[in-house]
């Protein structure tokens, strides 16, 4: 059931109407801690297949692909006893041949129309801006002004109301509005309430003359807030951080206050724009006749977009029941063929993020020698930091954005800015301001020549500001103002280390790789970066968890304290894989250490696996690491990496399972012993943290392949950057554009990623996997409402499915 047909009509507020609205919209992180979101998760309540229909009604936007696409999939892709099955699953009677016939027929959806787009309806093709685009402008506008200089805005800096205090400021003044629209809002606008409550008073009779239920009130500013969808992202982000604060905070109190006061600017608009219709339509009657109609037919309009939807969910389903079923058999296999034996030390062990990236690294580095071990953790590797830069209080977080930072590190280097930074601060804080950026522009030009010859014919790299501060100085781990004791740093060891199945049989060299991108002139770069470290590299990390794990007397605390033992002839080591150019870099390496020759033989084999990806590119023999790097800094390359593209599954089991096999880079591969999980505390942390954030990240891609104009941030040719890291506009306006860019999805002739919903296989006792969804609400409505599909593999290879909150069996 739809969240908007949850409630039974009643008396009710509208404040409390427009946080529900508001919580909602799914937080868009900023440009320089850019992670991937699924933008359905405020909605992960609902069954996938209603929130389809949702989006279709109140958004416009289709969540699936289609009905041509889908039929370009047959007996490609999807063979018939997919697709039978996919029917069978859904209740529906058709034939396989009937559905093809079906889908061959395409079906036009209805979608709510706004009081604005309505009014553009009335007015026809006339010279002026339309009313959805103008108002889409206006705010867009007004946001990334408000957001890059708050300062400059007069009103009460106190208000928790100031966001909308600061619009109503500007639009007010706004002459281009009159040019814009060749009529004059700006009394209407001067009459509009200084206080959000007020103008909910003022609107009210109006609303409740056309829109006078709870279910068609929650749809229409939830239809508001999808209109401008890019900004209330951003705003919710803003309240996602103040959430993080805990619960009882001041901030955590203002829940969805940011985007709250953005449906208010919306409101203000729609109640301006009904006033000016009042004064000046003839049709203004019939047009409230329109509104009534559509706000009376929202629940049947939804039952009737799902019913429309039905068949294209069957197609969907089975395009990844062909993507599961290979899958799920070649790991049923492999279980079966499995043959215990007596565990012996590695020569190496190397830990790796669970990213798909590293699955073909790590094969690749298994295969230059027998006693090579990998692991898959979450790429933290379980620190919840956030890093500070020396002299400064300027920090980031270093851990997934589902999660806020209890601990900070810093460097203990001298805290004093290189001597050499001091001109280029200057040189750039001139260009900020208004008396003199004319000049400055001017005066700029042939160093800017300068610049781009540089970057054209030389490449250099362009590493993050902050990470130019890193370098082999020690780390401090601090709660507060207070750094950690030997034994709370143990402490903080030994439940790492026992979440990475390391509390035993250590080799004599363990190496703890991150992982991060290297891209030029490139506005989503963090996107490629590690998500499990906020949009960030995970040198940081690591480089720290190889301090604490060699410290001797964290190791001794960890042997009295905790009975892990940690040979004197073990090292770890601090390492990075560059996913753009497949290099495992090692910080503090060894002279001449005899396995450092594995590293690059594992990273030219690992380019030579991914050639095939970059279609017509055959670079001369040997010169594969050159290729790649090149593209690293090619600040004009529009395609540097594939990212996470076609990402399809996460698979939670010990590393035997698959490594014999080519993934081919679509798996999440997280290691997970359950025989030694006491009490399956670890399978709870897996199935609530790394499993969410890999369902965030494989929608993300989903929906920027399925909903691109709205779910993607389209060309990125035309992107320009917002107040420095907010966001990106495609071209110089229009709404704040979030998600993938169309050349991160598609290479200008074919798709790079396969949109399906994640498939999560997990090597654990039913029973265990089963508590797991019972104890977490968000698990729970992860699996039981589609957004992605659950299975269950047995010792003896058979396998079990969640479906309608049971387990099933699967044929295999």
């Amino acid at each position: 059931m739809s969240a908007l047909s949850q409630h039974p009509p009643q008396q009710h507020n509208l404040s409390a109407l427009i946080e529900r609205a508001a919580s909602q919209i799914a937080p868009q992180w900023p440009l320089d801690q850019l992670i991937a979101v699924n933008p359905w998760w405020p909605k992960r309540q609902q069954p996938f297949a209603a929130v389809c229909a949702e989006q279709q009604l109140l958004a416009g936007t289709d969540c699936l692909m289609s009905e041509h696409w889908y039929l370009s999939q047959w007996q490609q892709h999807i063979q018939p006893a997919h697709l039978q099955q996919a029917l069978t699953e859904q209740g529906l009677t058709l034939s396989t041949d009937a559905a093809v016939a079906a889908l061959s027929q395409p079906v036009k959806l209805k979608r709510w129309q706004r009081l604005a787009e309505l009014m553009a309806a009335q007015q026809g093709k006339k010279r002026t801006l339309p009313w959805p685009q103008l108002i889409v402008q206006q705010l867009s506008q007004f946001l990334a002004l408000y957001h890059q200089y708050p300062e400059r805005f007069s009103v009460d800096a106190d208000s928790e109301h100031h966001a909308y205090h600061s619009w109503l400021s500007v639009v007010r003044q706004d002459k281009g509005l009159q040019v814009l629209t060749g009529t004059g809002l700006t009394p209407l606008f001067a009459q509009l309430p200084e206080q959000p409550d007020t103008l909910l008073t003022q609107l009210s009779p109006w609303l409740n003359s056309w829109c006078a239920d709870e279910q068609s009130q929650l749809a229409y500013f939830e239809a508001l807030l999808q209109s401008l969808s890019g900004w209330a992202g951003w705003q919710a982000w803003l309240d996602w951080q103040q959430q993080l604060q805990g619960p009882g905070s001041q901030q955590a109190n203002n829940s969805q206050q940011a985007v709250s006061q953005l449906l208010y600017m919306l409101l203000g608009w729609d109640w301006v724009l009904w006033q000016h219709s009042s004064q000046h339509n003839q049709q203004h009657t019939e047009l409230l006749q329109q509104l009534k109609q559509q706000a009376q037919q929202v629940n049947s309009q939804l039952t009737k977009l799902q019913q429309q939807l039905a068949l294209r969910q069957c197609w969907q389903r089975a395009l990844e029941l062909s993507v599961q079923q290979p899958l799920l058999a070649t790991l049923s296999k492999q279980q079966q063929a499995f043959k215990q034996s007596a565990p012996k030390r590695p020569l190496l062990q190397a830990a790796f993020c669970i990213d798909v990236r590293s699955e073909p690294m790590r094969r690749a580095l298994e295969q230059q020698h027998d006693d090579i071990q990998t692991l898959g953790f979450a790429g933290f590797f379980g620190l919840p930091i956030a890093y500070k830069t020396a002299g400064s209080s300027l920090q980031r977080p270093q851990l997934p954005g589902l999660l806020a930072p209890s601990l900070t590190v810093s460097q203990l280097k001298p805290e004093q800015a290189p001597l050499s930074r001091q001109p280029d601060l200057g040189w750039k804080q001139s260009f900020d301001l208004a008396s003199s950026s004319l000049g400055m522009v001017e005066a700029a030009g042939p160093t800017k020549l300068l610049s781009l010859l540089k970057r054209a014919f030389f490449r250099p790299q362009a590493p993050h500001a902050l990470n130019k501060q890193l370098d082999n100085s020690q780390w401090q781990i601090s709660n507060g103002q207070q750094p950690l004791t030997s034994a709370e740093q143990a402490q903080l060891a030994a439940a790492i280390l026992t979440a990475m199945g390391l509390q035993e049989t250590l080799a004599p060299v363990v190496i703890l790789f991150g992982h991060g991108s290297d891209t030029c002139n490139n506005p989503h770069a963090a996107g490629l970066d590690c998500g499990a470290c906020g949009g960030q590299t995970g040198e940081v990390n690591v480089k720290v968890l190889a301090q604490l794990l060699n410290d001797a007397e964290v190791r001794a605390q960890l042997q009295r304290q905790h009975q892990i033992t940690i040979g004197d002839d073990t090292r770890f080591y601090a390492g990075l894989h560059h996913t753009t150019t497949d290099e495992l870099e090692l910080y503090q390496a060894p002279q001449a250490a005899p396995w450092l020759h594995w590293l690059t033989a594992a990273g030219e084999q690992a380019r030579q696996a991914r050639l095939e990806l970059f279609a017509g590119s055959k670079p001369a023999t040997g010169a594969l690491e050159r290729f790649f790097r090149r593209r690293s800094t090619d600040w004009a390359q529009l395609r540097p990496e594939w990212g996470l593209a076609n990402n399809a599954a996460f698979i939670v089991a010990p590393r035997r399972l698959t490594k014999t096999l080519n993934l081919q880079g679509r798996c999440f591969l997280h290691d997970y012993d359950a025989s030694k999980d006491t009490g399956f505390s670890l399978l709870h942390t897996i199935m609530t943290a790394p499993m969410v954030v890999t369902n965030w990240i494989n929608l993300q891609y989903y929906a920027s392949v399925v909903a691109p104009e709205k779910y993607g941030s389209g060309n990125k040719l035309l992107h320009n950057v917002v107040a420095g890291h907010i966001g990106v506009f495609e071209g110089n306006g229009g709404d704040l554009r979030t998600g993938l860019a169309w050349q991160s999805v598609h290479d200008g002739s074919k798709l790079m990623h396969q949109p399906v919903r994640l498939s999560v296989v997990i090597a654990a006792p039913a029973e265990a996997i089963a508590a797991v969804i019972q104890r977490s609400a968000d698990v729970a409505a992860l699996v039981n409402n589609q957004w992605l599909y659950l299975y269950q593999l047995n010792d003896d290879g058979s396998m079990q499915q969640w479906q309608q909150q049971r387990w099933q069996p699967v044929a295999l």
